[in-house]
């Protein structure tokens, strides 16, 4: 099997060529065999022996390939590895992380995890001071730092689950 990626203009001038000539795959077959006896003399290289070897060929739209662009470019990947890991992950196969998202993404994850733990100091020192008969009224500030704290553990949480390569963001509506 071959595949190749011609302008609609080409392919539609070679159609009109192929129409009086058995159509296309025996004008592509004439096409193949001419140029070959032209490189007669050329040097053979083995194909690659590691090219994959199931290839899944889909035709979109122009909006569908307008979506697929945009949701690619959301995650940093191009069109074909965004495919290939929302197939994966209906198949249920673990889809892999970019290592550039990765990148991206685990310094944010140390600097939250480091103001949790600042939040965490805070609320100790305000309890402390709220048990020491101080008189001090900051129960309404402990409670704003508590929601900062359940805040930040969440974002540490999801960004934990993709660093780990989770896969939860390619779900879509059946």
């Amino acid at each position: 099997m071959l595949t190749a990626r011609v302008d609609r203009e080409l392919l539609a001038a070679f159609d009109a060529v192929a129409e009086g000539r058995g159509g296309r795959s025996a004008l592509l077959r004439t096409v193949l065999q001419q140029a070959l006896k032209h490189v007669a003399d050329a040097p053979r290289i083995a194909p690659r022996a590691d090219s994959a070897g199931n290839r899944v060929s889909l035709t979109f739209t122009d909006v569908e390939t307008a979506v697929l662009d945009h949701r690619a470019a959301e995650r940093g990947v191009d069109r074909a590895g965004w495919i290939k890991a929302l197939v994966r992950r209906h198949i249920a196969l673990k889809g892999g992380v970019d290592d550039g998202l990765r990148d991206a993404v685990a310094p944010i994850r140390m600097q939250l995890q480091r103001i949790g733990r600042n939040l965490n100091q805070a609320m100790k020192a305000g309890n402390a001071a709220m048990m020491a008969d101080s008189g001090l009224q900051i129960d309404r500030e402990l409670r704003r730092i508590a929601d900062m704290r359940a805040e930040i553990n969440e974002q540490v949480t999801a960004l934990a689950d993709v660093l780990r390569g989770e896969t939860t963001f390619w779900e879509v509506a059946d």
